[in-house]
């Protein structure tokens, strides 16, 4: 990423209050979460998976089978 890109995204989330990190894990769950519905092997993928407890894939699987009733 080019510096003044990043400058800029670091000020983004600074007037947010998140960390880059969170923000760039919330896009990235956001398209994952896309790329499931769109994709049954994605889908097939994330449910067969096993993820710790308590981890970001494992919330993230769980709300996802909530959301589509799987």
């Amino acid at each position: 990423m080019a510096p003044e890109c990043h400058a800029l995204l670091k000020g983004v989330c600074a007037l947010r209050g998140i960390t880059l990190s969170e923000y760039v894990y919330k896009v990235l769950a956001e398209d994952f979460y896309r790329l499931v519905k769109e994709d049954n092997q994605v889908q097939q993928m994330l449910i067969n998976g096993e993820y710790p407890k308590g981890s970001n894939a494992y919330n993230l699987k769980e709300q996802i089978k909530k959301d589509f009733n799987l």
